[in-house]
């Protein structure tokens, strides 16, 4: 892995869509409760707040009992707790959200549930499908930071396609908010003169606009396996990256790297849904 790097800047700024409210779904299981500590981690950075939410299935009897035991072991104080009594957490989730803007996800997905074999009527695949703003996602191989240190960097996976401005966007505008350094990574191999010229200029632009931001370039024959390789070696951060839907099919597709980079990421990833 080659890594070229960029000057570095201050972030002073909060920009539009500002984060208003994380909300974490708990329906009982260890690997709904990973997305705990994310979530709480850039609820303490913005002092903003927490939100709690179980559905109560009555069919599967996946839900959340304890979740106010839960919320009095949590070290945060702007914390709520929601209980639905009926629906599909699918719906609730993408409702909840559509009722307060500003609203931000976090979530695990499950073994059970790999985007690679994603159908539909997932509550996965339907929170991502129709919730416009991003999805901080926590995949089965997520490492929890034991340091409680806030995130200091977005890595922000670029493939040189038309996605890359729109997660260029929301890293800017994450970055803002929650004082990140980004790293601009090329995720599409091999690289070219032309697109690592790319990179460079568009971290060079957000350097110019306040932001602490570097370009990085990584080389391999698995391009998802060298961005798990570069996510080993930025614990605490978190990763930023596009999907991909293809109109016209009942399951959502974020394309080969980028379920196995889910898959296997200690990291969690931030999940963008292109327009």
């Amino acid at each position: 892995m080659r890594l070229r790097l960029g000057r570095q800047g201050h972030p002073p700024w909060v920009g539009p869509s500002a984060i208003e409210r994380l909300l974490v779904p708990l329906d009982g299981s260890r690997e709904a409760a990973s997305a705990l500590e994310p979530a709480l981690r850039i609820a303490r950075t913005l002092q903003v707040p927490m939100e709690l939410l179980t559905v109560y299935d009555q069919v599967n009897g996946r839900w959340c009992q304890d979740i106010d035991d839960i919320a009095a072991d949590l070290p945060y104080e702007h914390l709520g707790v929601s209980v639905v009594g009926s629906g599909w957490a699918g719906d609730v989730i993408v409702n909840t959200v559509a009722e307060e803007p500003g609203t931000v996800v976090c979530m695990s997905t499950h073994n059970r549930d790999r985007f690679s074999r994603l159908v539909a009527g997932s509550v996965t695949e339907h929170v991502l499908h129709r919730v416009s703003e991003p999805v901080l996602m926590v995949g089965p191989c997520y490492r929890p930071d034991e340091t409680g240190v806030l995130f200091e960097r977005a890595v922000v996976c670029q493939d040189g396609g038309p996605r890359d401005a729109v997660s260029l966007v929301v890293a800017e505008n994450w970055a803002h908010q929650l004082k990140l350094e980004l790293e601009l990574v090329h995720a599409c191999l091999p690289p070219t003169a032309r697109s690592e010229a790319s990179l460079s200029a568009a971290a060079k632009r957000l350097e110019e606009r306040g932001l602490a931001a570097r370009d990085v370039v990584v080389d391999g024959e698995d391009p998802a396996q060298s961005l798990i390789e570069l996510f080993e070696q930025r614990p605490g951060a978190m990763a930023v990256l596009t999907s991909r839907a293809r109109v016209g099919l009942p399951k959502f597709v974020l394309g080969s790297v980028s379920s196995k980079v889910l898959e296997y990421s200690p990291i969690p990833l931030l999940i963008i849904r292109a327009p």
